[in-house]
């Protein structure tokens, strides 16, 4: 009878023993149909490394070019202004710190996306995106595209164009002329933050994201609603609206919820009270919007912006970088959000028509902020 006993309790633990090797079995082939589904949508987006912005035309953007060709390079700021831009100018590597992840955001106004290796433009929006997880806080700061940031070309650079001058120009055209790696290297030696990674889109991919999201709540006035118009109807046209002077013009102001192209056009007008300043609060005001939206987006949601928007993205962040970043994102989504733009108010000068800041108070204020630790 002992031995009966002995075998039946060495069944019940066979049988239990099935049932938890089975419940693990279920659970890693969830994780890995999870993971490989999160691996097939991060394959959808551009990862490019810095080498691949070396083939952009000397006609990128908005740049002006001479006869020859060569990209015509007038710095705006007197001598004495571009020699001290070349003293302060960081040679070295930015802060960081281990609790802190800094991205930038670059928004391009680019009609033919499809050449964006070619023809990155400028950088109209310029996002610094810090994630800190002392604080709990994400800090989206705005950097002015007409911020006048000292450009300092690499020599490979100056061998191709000899037209290239280091000094002050806008930061806008940094993108422009070396692609979004370059940009970084600016950000990086005048701010003095450490930034290794971009995520560059096209304003046009906003208007599928925000139509995706069914649109989003936003306050205008009736003088932003005419301002933003312009750019409504000009992107209906370059998209191939046959009604584009009519299809999505706002009639006025007031509490909307706007699709994508009039959220778009709401957040690159600067006709109105504040140009861009006021322009950056917008960009700002639009991404916190689409980030609320985000938190409560549906499976088929998720699965149709992935699908519409990843391939008309652009980044230098590797596979296991961006997969970090997924697995980190339930948790930044559940951090407050402050917004902050630079120049900031009183540290800046304005010289031919340049915002030139007072980059030591800046960098120390910068700093303050984002690698806050309370």
């Amino acid at each position: 009878m002992a031995t009966n006993k002995k075998k039946r309790k060495t069944n019940k633990g066979n049988v239990a023993l099935i049932v938890t090797c089975s419940i693990l079995a279920i659970i890693l082939i969830i994780v890995l149909c999870m993971y490989l589904l999160v691996k097939s949508y991060i394959g959808k987006i551009n990862k490019v490394d810095r080498d691949d912005w070396n083939n952009i035309t000397s006609s990128a953007g908005e740049i002006q070019t001479g006869e020859d060709g060569n990209i015509i390079s007038e710095t705006t700021m007197p001598d004495e202004i571009n020699s001290s831009g070349a003293e302060n100018f960081g040679d070295g590597e930015g802060e960081e710190r281990d609790y802190v992840k800094n991205i930038v955001l670059i928004g391009v106004d680019n009609r033919h996306f499809e050449n964006v290796l070619y023809n990155p433009g400028n950088s109209d929006a310029i996002i610094l995106v810090s994630f800190n997880s002392k604080t709990k806080k994400v800090y989206l700061t705005s950097i002015m595209r007409d911020t006048a940031a000292y450009i300092q070309y690499p020599e490979s650079m100056k061998a191709k164009n000899s037209s290239l001058k280091d000094g002050y120009d806008k930061i806008n055209r940094a993108n422009a002329v070396g692609g979004p790696e370059f940009l970084l290297d600016i950000i990086e030696g005048n701010f003095k933050i450490k930034v290794d990674d971009y995520i560059l889109v096209d304003f046009y991919s906003l208007i599928d994201i925000i139509d995706i999201l069914g649109g989003i709540p936003m306050t205008l006035t009736d003088a932003e609603a005419e301002a933003a118009n312009n750019y409504i109807r000009d992107m209906d046209f370059d998209r191939g609206i046959t009604d584009w002077e009519t299809a999505n013009v706002l009639s006025g102001g007031g509490s909307l919820i706007l699709n994508g192209v009039q959220a778009v056009g709401y957040s690159r007008e600067r006709q109105t009270t504040g140009s861009d300043f006021n322009r950056t609060s917008r960009q700002r005001a639009v991404i916190e919007q689409i980030i609320i939206k985000a938190k409560k987006m549906s499976v088929t949601q998720l699965n149709d912006l992935a699908n519409a928007i990843l391939p008309k993205v652009y980044t230098n962040m590797s596979e296991s970088e961006i997969l970090g970043m997924v697995a980190d994102a339930v948790t930044y989504l559940g951090y407050d959000l402050e917004q902050y733009r630079v120049p900031f108010d009183n540290m800046y000068e304005s010289v031919n028509g340049n915002l030139l800041p007072d980059y030591e108070a800046t960098n120390e204020k910068l700093q303050d902020i984002i690698f806050a630790t309370e």
